[in-house]
């Protein structure tokens, strides 16, 4: 059985309590012994060697025990606050403290920073139709998907609803396209919880300057005119062009 972090810590710690007590009450036992002179050192070193090693680890794994609870319990907390709790994916917090790191790094890696929304066409309907189970178990299978396909420097989140974010750096901007296109297809053809299930996407590359959210509503954007040629593909958004206003 592999130890968390968090148990390994706890044997250090009582191993570490263990011989700092033992140090502790052999020095005492042996400056006791010249002392008195009418106790056997062998004595001593018996009592100070075995009380510690009875006594100490008694004592602190109690207090590991109540430490490891208090840590699981707040990395439990922690990932609640993180994650959403149907899908497992990263929640709309989390999405945008990770995304916004990655996104400070684009001028020191090769590669380009892209963000996508994609959004289960007609979802409402599957809800009407099978019910809100259903609904939740092709939320669940889009999430697993998304999870098993994506890059490694990719992360990817469920917004709300049946809205899922992705952000991350690609090698470039084909790739991302290449990326996003492929999602599309493996949703369409794996039928998730057995109906027919499609998804929009709209995608865009970050040029500098740009914010996440600015990002975000671009490739909002660009969703919604994937679904307005029909749905089933991935639009990309291109950023509108700057304004010259002439100063009369």
């Amino acid at each position: 059985m592999r130890l968390s972090e968090h148990e390994w810590k706890a044997a250090r710690t009582i191993v570490s309590v263990t011989l700092i007590a033992t140090a502790i009450s052999f020095v005492s036992i042996w400056t006791w012994a010249h002392i008195d002179p009418v106790i056997t050192l062998r004595r001593c070193y018996e009592a100070a060697i075995v009380m510690p090693l009875l006594i100490a680890p008694l004592c602190s794994f109690g207090v590991q025990r109540a430490h490891l609870k208090v840590r699981k319990l707040s990395d439990q907390n922690e990932h609640l606050a993180n994650h959403d709790e149907l899908t497992g994916l990263s929640n709309r917090r989390a999405f945008f403290a990770r995304a916004e790191a990655m996104q400070s790094r684009m001028g020191a890696v090769s590669s380009v920073f892209a963000c996508a929304i994609a959004d289960i066409d007609d979802f409402k309907r599957i809800n009407d139709q099978h019910g809100h189970d259903a609904g939740d178990r092709v939320l669940k299978c889009m999430s697993d998907i998304l999870a098993g396909i994506a890059p490694p420097d990719v992360v990817i989140a469920r917004l709300g609803g049946e809205e899922f974010a992705i952000a991350g750096h690609f090698t470039s901007e084909g790739i991302a396209r290449f990326w996003f296109d492929a999602l599309v297809r493996e949703i369409a053809s794996c039928q998730p919880a057995g109906h027919d299930v499609t998804v929009s996407l709209g995608w865009c590359v970050a040029q500098g300057g740009e914010s996440l959210s600015t990002l975000l509503n671009r490739a909002d954007r660009a969703l919604y005119a994937s679904k307005a040629a029909g749905k089933n593909q991935a639009g990309k958004g291109e950023r509108e062009p700057l304004r010259v206003v002439a100063i009369a």
